[in-house]
């Protein structure tokens, strides 16, 4: 009996300081001028305000940006993070934004259209590809097990076919139902994933509206499984376009590998969306010409 107890005590002390060596991870980008820990390629850029870029309304672009700096994600992480689809005026919006986790951060070989930038069509759903997403998806591919509509938020493990997915909507603690959403409004969205154990949820909700009860996403991973060395991870996202086009931005981003030390948001400490691009700016240029000359006629007019 004394041997049992003995041995309990052993395996769990064991098991206490296996958990105590795995050092925690935590930063958060409430701009992105510091590049110091991030890596971006293809399109992504950081703009003089700090705001972070992924693609722009041109066809067929790739761009992500990656905590440069590896990762041991064992039993749980959490992240949240603020980003905006605008879509071109009169032109269809896509393809998308994903949250990525990766043994790697190059993604050469990557296509863009429906892979978002994370896939390619020679590594359809093999193992080999190790790839762990969250799309926010803003594109029907109904090969790819998406639901019909334009607008949903979907788990893919090495595959752009999603295991879970579910139109883009967040659960309203006040009306008590789930409240759709337009991912491509055009104003700022923010996300949540969160692993513990073995179940990865993903929840979405506006910029003023608090982390909601129920998760949007809720389904079985097993990081050890999809990944052979969970010490070595990096975090980050990815965006594509194809015919669709839209300008896909991060605004703030938070990542830890102990939940309970994820800093929250300050919404009032978010940089500025340069919404204006293009033809935008151009109907403004007009707009402030047609207004100005038409009071200098109704000022005429009365003198």
């Amino acid at each position: 009996m004394a041997r049992w107890l003995l041995q309990i005590l052993i395996i769990s002390s064991l098991h206490l300081i296996s958990l105590s060596s795995q050092k925690e991870t935590r930063f958060v980008f409430e701009d992105f001028l510091d590049q110091e820990d991030l890596y971006l390629d293809a399109s992504a850029k950081v703009h003089p305000n700090g705001i972070l870029q992924l693609t722009n309304t041109s066809k067929y672009q790739i761009g992500h940006a990656f905590y440069d700096k590896p990762l041991e994600l064992g039993s749980s992480f959490s992240t949240h993070f603020v980003c905006v689809l605008v879509k071109k005026q009169n032109i269809e919006g896509g393809h998308g934004i994903a949250f990525i986790v990766s043994p790697s951060m190059d993604f050469s070989h990557a296509q863009p259209t429906r892979y978002l930038g994370a896939f390619d069509a020679s590594t359809l759903e093999s193992p080999s590809s190790h790839v762990l997403a969250v799309e926010l998806d803003t594109i029907w591919n109904p090969e790819y097990n998406d639901i019909k509509g334009k607008n949903h938020v979907g788990i893919d493990v090495n595959s752009p076919k999603s295991v879970a997915v579910a139109p883009a909507s967040y659960y309203s603690d006040i009306e008590r139902k789930n409240e759709s959403m337009n991912l491509l409004s055009g104003e700022p969205i923010q996300v949540w994933v969160d692993y513990e154990g073995t179940v990865l949820n993903v929840s979405i909700a506006p910029l003023k509206v608090k982390k909601p009860s129920r998760p949007l996403l809720s389904h079985p991973i097993s990081l050890s499984e999809i990944f052979p060395n969970i010490s070595k991870l990096y975090v980050g996202f990815s965006a594509s376009t194809g015919n669709a086009v839209s300008d896909q931005y991060i605004m703030w981003w938070s990542f830890s590998t102990d939940r309970g030390s994820l800093q929250r948001l300050d919404t009032s400490r978010l940089v500025e969306l340069p919404y204006l691009t293009g033809t935008d700016k151009k109907l403004l240029a007009l707009f402030i010409i047609l207004f100005g000359c038409l009071a200098i006629v109704v000022s005429a007019i009365l003198a």
